[in-house]
């Protein structure tokens, strides 16, 4: 296993936390695309954007990125699922033991007993328990789309 460093590992989570959203790729000689990030690559930071639309009138299905033109990344819209503050959200909420839920920030996942995987997409496994994470996790978007604080 390689050794990322806490700033790099920061840099790449936030980039994940982009994949799938609009964002705004600004060029070194000023050309900007918008579209949706469908993957990147580290260290290169070459990227990939879906559905694009270029500032000289051009839309493409799919535009490559060399990283070593990319200026700027502008996010347009972001994920409103933060996993360390779901997992706080279903502890309170649900009674859920804190040692049974275990966060992966980095890759926006929240594991509860070792079998209910959730992430801003929805939640994967099988149980009764099931049933009562996804009405939270619904309960809990609503809310931030909202623009409250979960409580």
């Amino acid at each position: 296993m390689s050794y990322v460093p806490t700033g790099t590992r920061r840099l790449l989570a936030e980039l994940n936390s982009l994949v799938g959203k609009r964002v705004q790729v600004v060029l070194t000689n000023g050309v900007t695309y918008e579209g949706v990030l469908l993957g990147f690559d580290h260290p290169e930071m070459n990227i990939v954007l879906g559905s694009a639309r270029s500032s000289q009138g051009g839309s493409y299905p799919r535009v490559f990125l060399r990283g070593a033109v990319i200026a700027e990344i502008r996010a347009l819209e972001v994920s409103l699922f933060d996993p360390q503050e779901f997992a706080n959200y279903i502890v309170r909420k649900l009674g859920i033991r804190p040692d049974a839920v275990r966060v992966y920030q980095d890759a926006g996942v929240v594991v509860v007993f070792n079998s209910i995987r959730v992430t801003a997409e929805g939640v994967e496994g099988a149980g009764p328990m099931v049933a009562r994470i996804s009405h939270a996790l619904k309960e809990y978007l609503e809310a931030k789309a909202r623009g409250e604080q979960p409580q």
